[in-house]
């Protein structure tokens, strides 16, 4: 699932009351993704494929990375 999908369901678990095994699934999702775009970004930076390609994923990861740092912040009154 893409970085940006994981947002909107987070933002939407946050709207709907989030719960902390919800917010926990969500954080591993991210997580999994993120290290998935990190390893298709080795590649694509070791084939010198093309800019715009590694940009764009770059940006995933900022993306993701985000959220982590977002849902690590929650605080669990």
């Amino acid at each position: 699932m893409s970085c940006k999908s994981l947002k909107h369901r987070f933002d939407e678990e946050r709207k709907k009351g989030l719960t902390f095994a919800r917010a926990l699934d969500i954080y591993q999702d991210v997580e999994g993704s993120v290290a998935a775009h990190r390893t298709e970004l080795e590649e694509l930076i070791h084939s010198q494929a093309d800019h715009d390609r590694i940009r764009h994923l770059q940006e995933h990861i900022t993306e993701g990375e985000r959220l982590i740092q977002e849902i690590q912040q929650l605080h669990l009154h």
